[in-house]
C-alpha cells in the first residue's frame, strides 16, 4: 500500500531578486504557494526496471531516476516540485507559454488510415480539437506569468538558466518582468528566431510581415553551464582550395595574434601554429621575451576538420537563429500541434545550456518537443500541462523514443511516469467545452472584446467558466463591466453549465430595472435547444479477451467513438461520415497484465509509426500462471480513454 500522502501546506518562496519594474492592476508577490497530492497515473518501464515512486521525491529519485510527466495548472506541479524537494536542482528550463495573441489554438486531428479514402469523404477525416485559448486581459496575463516565474526561479539551480519563448505581443513587458525575478544582471541575451513564415502568408502582410519570435535568455547566477554552439558548414576539397590556405596538416585560416602572451605564442610555434609569409623564419629572443618574422608579420593558423571528403566550417552561433526552420518547412515533424517548435530549436538550446544527465523542466509541454529531445540526448526531464490531449501526445511520442532508444542499446533513462496533481478532470474538457458550445449555439467569437466571449444575433455574449456555476460573483462582474460602457444599449447572454438558486431572483430584479443591458441566460444543462451536444457519451469496444497456455490473446473486434463521430457530421449536414475501419478511430492501444485498479503499467504499447498506420488490433502477449487483471486502455484520436479490464 502507498503511502498516505500528507495535506496541502504552506511553502515559503523568496522575495524576486530586482527592483520592481512593472505595474498592474491586482499585482501580487508569492509569498507562499500550496503543494498539493499527486496521483500516480501510469507507468511506462519496458526495461522492468520496478522502480516505485508513489510520491515524486527528488531525495529518492536522485539516484533511481524516472522522467517525470505532470498533468495539472503549472502552478499547481511547480508548487508540488518545491514541496517535494526540487529547489534548485533544475538545470535548464525551456518554457514556451501563451503569447497573448488573442487566438484559440487548435490541435489539427486526422483518422488514421485515410490518405487512400480521402477522396471519398472529401476532408471529414480532419478534426480541430481546441487546446487553449490564448486571449487574456493584460493585467490578468501579467499576474499569471510573474507567478510561475518566482516559482521557476525557486527551481533552478544555481547554474542553471531559462529560455522564455514569445513573441512581439508580449515579449516586452514579460522582459520586465524576468528583470523583477532573477535580476537585470542576470540577463544574457534575447535570441531572435526567424521561424520563416510561409510565402503565401508574407503576400498579404500589412506593414511587413512577422517572421520572428524571441527567446529571453536569463541565468540563474554568473556561473551558468555553456557550451557554446556552433555552425557547420560543409565545403567540397575545390571550394576550401578556393577560399584557404594549406599546408601538410590540411587547411587553415590566419588571424592576428592579438594579446597572445610570449609562453602562449611560444607553444603555438611548438605545435607548427605559427604563420609565417613566404621567405620569412621565425626568431625568438627569450630573453626580451618576443617571437617575430624576418619577413613581415606573424599569424595563428586555425585548422579547419575534414570529414570525408568536405571540409567542415565551424562558426559560433550568434544571437540571430536564421538557420533553424519552423513547423511550415519541418513537415516530417508536424504532430497537428498548432504551438509545436522544431526538435532543432530545443536542440541547440538543450545542448548549449545542460549536460548530460542535467535535468531539463518545460511546464507548457504542448507537444512534447523538449522532454523528446531531452531523452534523445541523455536529460533526465519533467514535463507539465494543463491539457490532457498535450499529455497524451507527449506519452505516446516518448514511447516510441524510448523503445528505439532500448532497440539500439543507447537508453540513458528509458522510464518515465505520469501523475496527476490537483484533480484536473473536469478543467482539461473546458477548452473542447467552451468551443463546442460557441459553435452548436452559433455564437461569433469577438478576439478584440477584453470581457465579453462574443456575439449572438445583436446579443453580447459572456460565457461563465464550465467549471463552476454561474454565481452571484460572476453577476457582479458583468455589472461592473457595463458601468465602464455606459453607451453599450445591447443586451447580455450568458452562457453557463449550471446557476446558483440566488441567480433568477438577482437577474429578475435587474432586468425590472434596466430598460437596456438585459441579462437572458442559457443554461446548458437543462436548455432544450442547445444542452443537448453536452450529453457525452463514451467510447465503446468489443474485445475478446482469453488465456492461451502461458500467454493472454486480446482481441479488439470492434470500437466506436460517439464523439468523433458526432464531431464528423457536426458540420455535414447533406450526408453523414462512413468510417471504413474502426481503428482509424483509435491513437494508440496500451495494455497492463497486472492492473491493480489505480496505477496502469504500461506492459506493451501500440502506437503505430505513421500517421497512415493502423493499430495491430490483436495482440498475444506472456502473463504468469497465477490470476491476473489484465487491462486494456484504448485511446480515440481525440484523446478519450477506455479501460477495459477481466480477470483471467
Amino acid at each position: 500500500m502507498p503511502k498516505k500522502q500528507p495535506k496541502e501546506h504552506k511553502i515559503k518562496i523568496s522575495s524576486a531578486k530586482g527592483r520592481p519594474m512593472i505595474s498592474w492592476v491586482g499585482k501580487k508577490p508569492l509569498d507562499y504557494v500550496k503543494g498539493y497530492p499527486t496521483q500516480l497515473l501510469e507507468v511506462f518501464d519496458p526495461l522492468e526496471t520496478d522502480l516505485k515512486h508513489d510520491i515524486p521525491r527528488y531525495k529518492g529519485l536522485e539516484k533511481n531516476w524516472q522522467n517525470l510527466l505532470f498533468h495539472g495548472d503549472n502552478k499547481d506541479v511547480l508548487a508540488t516540485l518545491l514541496e517535494q524537494g526540487f529547489r534548485g536542482k533544475i538545470d535548464l528550463i525551456y518554457i514556451d507559454p501563451p503569447f497573448m495573441s488573442g487566438t484559440d489554438y487548435v490541435r489539427k486531428v486526422e483518422l488514421r488510415g485515410l490518405k487512400e479514402t480521402r477522396t471519398a469523404i472529401d476532408d471529414a477525416g480532419l478534426l480541430q480539437q481546441t487546446m487553449y485559448f490564448d486571449m487574456w486581459r493584460n493585467d490578468t496575463y501579467l499576474q499569471f506569468m510573474y507567478e510561475r516565474l518566482i516559482l521557476l526561479k525557486e527551481l533552478l539551480a544555481e547554474t542553471g538558466s531559462i529560455y522564455v519563448h514569445l513573441d512581439y505581443h508580449v515579449g516586452h513587458q514579460v522582459k520586465l518582468l524576468m528583470d523583477e525575478v532573477f535580476g537585470p544582471e542576470n540577463f544574457r541575451n534575447e535570441i531572435t528566431w526567424r521561424r520563416q513564415v510561409p510565402r503565401g502568408m508574407k503576400a498579404h502582410a500589412k506593414f511587413l510581415p512577422f517572421s520572428a519570435e524571441y527567446i529571453l535568455l536569463y541565468s540563474k547566477g554568473r556561473d551558468a553551464i555553456w557550451n557554446q554552439p556552433v555552425k557547420i558548414k560543409k565545403l567540397t576539397i575545390k571550394e576550401a582550395e578556393e577560399k584557404y590556405m594549406k599546408d601538410n596538416k590540411g587547411f587553415f585560416r590566419t588571424s592576428d595574434p592579438g594579446t597572445y602572451s610570449f609562453e602562449g605564442l611560444l607553444k603555438l610555434y611548438q605545435e607548427g601554429r605559427l604563420y609565417i609569409p613566404k621567405g620569412g623564419a621565425i626568431k625568438i629572443d627569450k630573453k626580451n621575451k618576443i617571437i617575430k618574422s624576418t619577413k613581415g608579420s606573424i599569424a595563428i593558423k586555425y585548422y579547419r576538420k575534414q570529414k570525408g571528403n568536405y571540409i567542415l566550417e565551424e562558426r559560433p552561433v550568434d544571437n540571430i537563429w536564421d538557420d533553424i526552420p519552423g513547423m511550415g518547412v519541418v513537415s516530417s515533424e508536424w504532430r497537428g500541434f498548432q504551438t509545436q517548435k522544431p526538435e532543432a530549436l530545443l536542440e541547440r538550446i538543450v545542448k548549449a545550456s545542460s549536460n548530460p544527465n542535467d535535468l531539463v523542466l518545460d511546464c507548457f509541454i504542448g507537444s512534447g518537443t523538449t522532454a523528446i529531445v531531452a531523452q534523445r540526448f541523455d536529460r533526465r526531464w519533467i514535463g507539465c500541462d494543463i491539457n490532457k490531449g498535450a499529455i497524451q501526445m507527449t506519452s505516446k511520442e516518448l514511447q516510441k523514443i524510448i523503445l528505439d532508444q532500448i532497440k539500439k542499446k543507447r537508453a540513458k533513462h528509458p522510464s518515465f511516469v505520469t501523475y496527476k496533481v490537483n484533480n484536473y478532470d473536469l478543467q482539461l474538457l473546458r477548452t473542447e467545452a467552451i468551443e463546442l458550445a460557441v459553435r452548436h449555439i452559433g455564437i461569433q467569437r469577438t478576439k478584440t472584446d477584453s470581457f465579453f466571449d462574443g456575439k449572438l444575433g445583436k446579443n453580447l455574449v459572456k460565457i461563465i467558466d464550465f467549471n463552476h456555476p454561474f454565481t452571484l460573483l460572476d453577476f457582479q462582474l458583468i455589472q461592473d463591466e457595463l458601468k465602464k460602457r455606459p453607451d453599450e444599449d445591447r443586451n447580455i447572454t450568458v452562457v453557463c453549465l449550471g446557476k446558483e438558486l440566488a441567480i433568477d431572483p438577482a437577474i429578475e430584479k435587474w432586468n425590472k430595472k434596466h430598460p437596456v443591458n438585459k441579462i437572458e441566460v442559457i443554461e446548458l444543462k437543462t436548455d432544450k435547444k442547445y444542452g443537448n451536444f453536452l450529453i457525452h457519451k463514451p467510447d465503446e469496444a468489443k474485445v475478446k479477451i482469453r488465456r492461451k497456455g502461458n500467454k493472454v490473446v486480446i482481441e479488439i473486434l470492434d470500437f466506436i467513438s460517439p464523439t468523433i463521430i458526432e464531431r464528423l457530421n457536426i458540420d455535414n449536414t447533406l450526408f453523414k461520415v462512413k468510417i471504413p475501419d474502426f481503428r482509424c478511430t483509435i491513437d494508440c492501444v496500451l495494455i497492463d497484465t497486472d492492473y491493480g485498479g489505480k496505477t496502469f503499467h504500461i506492459v506493451y504499447s501500440d502506437v503505430p509509426e505513421k500517421k497512415n498506420d493502423l493499430i495491430e488490433s490483436k495482440y498475444e502477449l506472456e502473463i504468469p500462471k497465477k490470476k491476473i487483471t489484465l487491462a486494456l486502455k484504448i485511446i480515440d484520436m481525440l484523446g478519450e480513454e477506455l479501460i477495459i479490464t477481466k480477470e483471467i
